[in-house]
């Protein structure tokens, strides 16, 4: 009985050898080890919160908020949902700041829309979202739009995606009326080859506009068209 003891001791300490090495060669093997930090393969988004630091974009004509802080609201909240939807998401930019970037001294506009592109380029994503909030010198102008690069036939797809989730969610409710995608000419738009659109949310120059983008329950409901833009582009929902 006690030689049995000993034997099977023996057994299960070479059982553990054995798996230790079995453990060891598959985070070892290239093969394996490749499949291993190839595990979050998921879509990756980018999503740009418009201005930033000592640019603050423009502000709303009653309660004087900055377009910088509304849209990295909206961009955060807009991230969430795309999380919680299974992608991988990229920020531009996670608080109040403008970037630098080493190839450009002379112009902080410039060096942080490098930075951005130079994000965007690395992520390589599937879609790239950047938010902003419009104005304009009528107040009676109201309602979100969307701009793509005319060159991009992707960006024009997805852009046209979006501005139908915005138009049947929020300008048909808000404004009684529907946009167009537009193309433009904006250097966020035409850095990368990935489809990129600029969504203006709303204007800030209108006072139902302004009172809803700085209402937090709209905001969310704001991400969620966004997000649902998204889809219908990704997936064709």
């Amino acid at each position: 009985m006690h030689k049995n003891r000993i034997d099977i001791y023996i057994l299960k300490s070479i059982a553990t050898v054995l798996s230790v090495f079995v453990v060891t060669f598959a985070l070892t093997s290239p093969i394996i080890a490749a499949a291993v930090i190839k595990a979050d393969d998921r879509e990756v988004v980018v999503i740009d919160a418009g201005h930033g630091g000592a640019d603050g974009g423009v502000t709303g004509k009653r309660t004087g908020v900055r377009e910088s802080d509304l849209n990295l609201k909206v961009a955060k909240l807009l991230g969430e949902y795309l999380r919680s939807g299974g992608y991988r998401v990229v920020y531009t930019r996670t608080n109040d700041t403008m970037h630098t970037h080493p190839d450009v001294k002379d112009n902080k506009k410039r060096a942080d829309m490098f930075k951005r592109a130079d994000i965007i380029n690395s992520a390589k994503p599937s879609a790239v979202v950047s938010v902003h909030m419009n104005f304009y010198s009528s107040p009676s102008r109201r309602g979100a739009q969307v701009f793509f690069d005319r060159k991009s036939a992707d960006g024009r797809e997805f852009a046209n995606a979006m501005q139908a989730a915005l138009n049947e969610d929020i300008n048909k409710i808000n404004g009684g009326r529907e946009y167009s995608a537009l193309g433009a000419e904006k250097y966020l738009l035409s850095c990368s080859p990935y489809p990129s659109i600029i969504v203006e949310c709303g204007f800030l120059s209108n006072p139902f506009d302004e009172a809803n983008l700085v209402d937090k329950d709209y905001q969310a409901k704001l991400a969620y068209t966004l997000y649902s833009g998204v889809l219908a582009f990704l997936r064709g929902v």
